[in-house]
């Protein structure tokens, strides 16, 4: 981008060129549960992988909170 900026004579690009150290890549995050990402029902994520986007997936393994075996947490009691 820089070498383009340096090409070209206006103040819009002295400009942007000044501040084009400032500039980063934007980083896309996916955040989601194992239900989600193993794609239960839908097809969503391994459309996006599939994509050649530059993404990144942080899959949550919530297993232990979306079974029915878990036990809810006992109330606390209030203090005297």
């Amino acid at each position: 981008m820089k070498e383009k900026l340096h090409k070209l004579n206006s103040p819009d690009a002295k400009q942007l060129l000044s501040v084009a150290d400032m500039l980063v890549k934007k980083s896309v995050w996916i955040v989601g549960g194992d239900g989600w990402a193993y794609d239960i029902g839908y097809g969503g994520l391994d459309h996006v992988l599939a994509s050649g986007r530059n993404v990144n997936v942080l899959v949550l393994d919530t297993e232990v909170y979306s079974t029915p075996e878990a036990k809810p947490p006992k109330p606390r009691r209030a203090r005297p």
